[in-house]
């Protein structure tokens, strides 16, 4: 889920748009092709100036702005089938906590102790 906020000329992308990446698309009902049309369809088209804030960064980045993700993601440079296939070939470790966060997420965190 992204949150734009205009005022603030900022766009939050949670786990969607990274800075020079993005999410995963391999586990919990993931698409590389959903994500690549969110994000264009949706992220790309704001202001360039607007400013990126990731749900979380695994390089101590903070922010980023559009522009730039639009520069220099090179993920997401490439043309949506040659994305897809790239997203599907990723040899990712499994999660260690995955097992409890998916059903928690799937409820909303909603869940019995």
């Amino acid at each position: 889920m992204t949150f734009v906020w205009h005022k603030g000329a900022s766009v939050f992308t949670g786990d969607c748009l990274l800075i020079r990446g993005c999410g995963r698309t391999d586990f919990q009902q993931g698409s590389a092709d959903k994500i690549y049309t969110s994000i264009y369809e949706h992220i790309y088209t704001l202001p360039d100036h607007f400013i990126v804030y990731p749900g979380h960064d695994y390089t101590g980045q903070t922010s980023s702005t559009v522009a730039e993700e639009k520069q220099f993601n090179s993920r997401l440079l490439k043309p949506r089938e040659d994305f897809v296939k790239f997203m599907k070939e990723l040899k990712l470790s499994y999660p260690l906590q995955i097992d409890k966060a998916l059903p928690a997420n799937l409820v909303c965190g909603l869940v019995d102790p």
